[in-house]
């Protein structure tokens, strides 16, 4: 015998599924399909509200931190100084892991990118 039941995935689907385990039903004869597929753009950067988890922006804080600490300490050496070589550094490194995060997004096949 199989019983099937709709849920649009919320909270409540999750309750559902726990309160059918602990009536004694294993797991593995429990299956949960979404009655639609969406597909949602990537955000460039995550809110409090809503965070997918692959925002585009980590990848451009990380570099332009990384890039801007590289020309801070070696403008020291350089003839502008270490506090425009660090926004050199800052700029351009955001620039580069914004580009990286988006074609690596791209070549991993995310729909909307």
């Amino acid at each position: 015998m199989y019983v099937y039941a709709s849920f649009d995935y919320s909270a409540f689907l999750e309750l559902a599924i726990a309160d059918l385990e602990k009536r004694g039903i294993a797991r593995k004869h429990i299956l949960a399909v979404p009655l639609d597929k969406r597909v949602e753009e990537r955000m460039v950067m995550d809110t409090i509200h809503r965070a997918d988890g692959i925002s585009l922006f980590d990848g451009a804080a990380v570099a332009g931190a990384i890039f801007m600490t590289l020309g801070v300490v070696y403008g020291f050496i350089l003839k502008w100084g270490p506090i425009i070589w660090g926004l050199i550094g800052l700029l351009g490194g955001a620039v580069l892991g914004f580009l990286l995060d988006y074609f690596y997004g791209r070549l991993r096949g995310s729909p909307n990118l």
